[in-house]
């Protein structure tokens, strides 16, 4: 029987939307192109979120990276704001799950300066149990170490626990461990997803 509820926050309680970010700026393809290879679509977007290196390293890096749009690339990492919001649906989703008895946590791969601002601004954040987010131990999904951190921090049964996120690969990271998972393709699927593990919501 599941007893815990496993959330991803990007794409999953809170949208990140970088795509409409670059479209709302105005840029033509060929900058938002140069922007995306720069930052989210590259491996120094990950390795922001793993927390290891110097985030202003790593900014720099980026803007290295394509010396034309350092400009923008800088603008996109002071705009975290226009970049993630919170779902409307968030909150009420986990007080609800909460209300019915069910643990609730995070399971996220984040940067230290994006998470500061969603801990200031994401309601969802202060109703959770806890959490493991990336940069804090230096992994991301779906590495073997980040599930192995939830669970022992948080003495979590994965046999009883439901894992959701955006990503397969992050799922399939889950599932040695014994967790059940749903791929959230939009929060409708996903309720009904759960209702089909018998959660109650």
């Amino acid at each position: 029987m599941i007893n815990t509820i496993v959330f991803d926050i990007g794409n999953v309680l809170a949208d990140f939307r970088w795509n409409e970010y670059l479209d709302d700026c105005g840029y033509d393809q060929e900058t938002k192109e140069k922007i995306a290879r720069a930052t989210v679509l590259s491996n120094r977007w990950n390795e922001l979120d793993r927390g290891l290196e110097d985030e202003e390293e790593l900014f720099r890096q980026c803007c290295e990276a394509e010396p034309s749009v350092a400009q923008e690339i800088m603008t996109l990492f002071n705009n975290i704001s226009l970049l993630v919001r919170e779902f409307d649906y968030s909150t009420e989703l986990i007080k609800k799950l909460k209300a019915n008895g069910y643990k609730v946590y995070l399971l996220s791969n984040y940067a230290r300066f994006s998470y500061k601002y969603a801990m200031e601004n994401f309601d969802f954040i202060k109703h959770v149990d806890g959490g493991i987010i990336s940069y804090e131990i230096q992994h991301t999904k779906p590495e073997p170490a980040i599930y192995e951190a939830l669970i022992n921090k948080y003495n979590i049964n994965p046999k009883e626990a439901v894992f959701l996120d955006d990503l397969a690969a992050n799922l399939e990271g889950a599932k040695p461990f014994g967790f059940s998972t749903i791929q959230v393709k939009s929060m409708d699927q996903a309720l009904e997803d759960l209702r089909k593990l018998g959660v109650r919501i």
